[in-house]
């Protein structure tokens, strides 16, 4: 069972984990958007459309769609292929950003894309045999994906969901999907749910608990026309106890 980490808890749950206070508890904070969401299913991720998770562990290449963008160190975080945590730094190419640079690990998932360091001119692409896996759009710093997999051992909770959109027209709607696949196969979709509004709020009292190795995004799709959509999604990971999944 978890426990706090020192002798100074706030009283507040939530506040605590974000400060890891609370042993083997993280907190989980995904955003992501899509600027063009169609009538049907996209995920919400800024490079836009379904995405596609790689089959099998698979070591990625970096690049940016800039050639000014040399010597910029990507942090590439995701699993292996026993769903374990692992990360890599990959420098871009020294004399033309655009040239792809290949890491030394495979990634069997990938969890979030960061530049640690300046700003970048042009998109950041994180990709295996053409398909884009990891993508940080010019100057945002880090990868705005609402694409998550759950490492080995642990499960997620979320807490509370956001949705919003530019788009508010009585005429159409957006409906907003939780799909997981499970590490057998399994393909879910649950939650569904419509808004006509800015922004649609889901605030949940007992946590929506996700297993390990657990595939798990936001989709959204239009009534009509296109809409750009953003979302923000609260969540803990957890160490799951022993002798438990």
């Amino acid at each position: 069972m978890s426990e706090y980490t020192n002798l100074n808890p706030s009283g507040h749950l939530l506040f605590d984990i974000a400060r890891l206070n609370i042993e083997e508890a993280t907190p989980l904070n995904l955003f992501g958007y899509n600027e063009s969401v169609g009538t049907t299913y996209e995920t919400i991720w800024n490079f836009g459309g379904p995405y596609t998770f790689p089959v099998s562990a698979v070591v990625m290449s970096v690049a940016s769609s800039s050639a000014a963008d040399t010597s910029k160190p990507i942090k590439v975080t995701g699993l292996n292929d026993k769903c374990e945590v692992i990360s890599e730094i990959i420098t871009t190419n020294a004399v033309d950003g655009t040239t792809p640079v290949a890491g030394t690990l495979s990634f069997y998932r990938i969890n979030q894309v960061l530049n640690l360091t300046g700003t970048h001119a042009g998109n950041i692409s994180v990709t295996n045999g053409g398909t884009t896996y990891g993508y940080i759009a010019a100057g945002e710093g880090i990868s705005q994906a609402c694409v998550y997999t759950v490492p080995a051992e642990h499960s997620i909770y979320l807490f509370r969901i956001d949705l919003n959109s530019a788009t508010a027209n009585s005429n159409q709607y957006l409906t907003l999907r939780n799909k997981t696949v499970s590490s057998t196969g399994l393909v879910v979709n649950t939650a569904r749910a419509t808004s006509a509004t800015t922004q649609s709020s889901y605030d949940r009292q007992v946590p929506f608990r996700i297993n390990e190795k657990t595939d798990f995004e936001f989709d959204c799709k239009s009534s009509n026309s296109t809409n750009e959509v953003a979302i923000f999604v609260e969540a803990v990971l957890l160490k799951n106890p022993w002798g438990r999944e």
